[in-house]
């Protein structure tokens, strides 16, 4: 029984519309009326159908959006979340099984100012940072290398301006300073 599950949810996620195919067949073939998906469910779909992630994958992706929801909601910032996940059902490119949402800076950026970030990592908004800033991108982006004191650190980066990280503003530079000298004491 545990092997079928982790066999399960290794295997890709089948598209929408074979789906609800799907559901239409288990259910006996009862007619299933499905809702509309919501915008978290449809910025999912577009990731997963490019990646090909697995139904496990596809999952923790609908929980980490809910999770994202909720804090857009208590941050006041909602409005921000919606306009992004538009943008980026309008503008996302798969390429080798790797997606990208160019054109969506703006949106992306009003959202990053409530400390949010969709889709992203740590590592890769810090290396944004520091590609901007003249600094080249060091940090790996691989989700399993972006935790503890790296994943600490990169935030730090990610909420600090240019004028900051290159020593231009020195009260800023100073909370950079402070922030990473916390995550030094992170346990690893």
């Amino acid at each position: 029984m545990r092997e079928q599950a982790r066999v399960r949810a290794a295997m890709p996620r089948p598209s929408r519309p074979l789906q609800a195919l799907l559901s239409a067949a288990v259910a006996g073939g009862a007619l299933v009326v499905a809702g509309c998906p919501s915008p978290d469910e449809r910025a999912c779909d577009a990731v997963c159908d490019c990646t090909g992630c697995s139904e496990a994958r596809y999952l923790e992706c609908l929980d980490e959006a809910k999770a994202t929801r909720n804090t857009a909601e208590v941050a006041s910032c909602a409005g921000a979340l919606d306009e992004l996940l538009v943008c980026l059902e309008e503008e996302i490119e798969c390429k080798d099984d790797t997606f990208s949402f160019d054109g969506c800076e703006d949106q992306e950026a009003r959202l990053g100012e409530c400390g949010i970030s969709v889709f992203r990592n740590a590592c890769e908004l810090a290396n944004d940072r520091l590609t901007e800033c003249g600094q080249g991108a060091p940090l790996g982006t691989d989700p399993a290398s972006c935790i503890g004191q790296t994943e600490c650190n990169a935030r730090c980066i990610a909420e600090t301006s240019c004028a900051g990280l290159n020593g231009f503003d020195l009260e800023e530079n100073t909370r950079f300073s402070e922030c990473t000298n916390l995550c030094f004491f992170q346990m690893p």
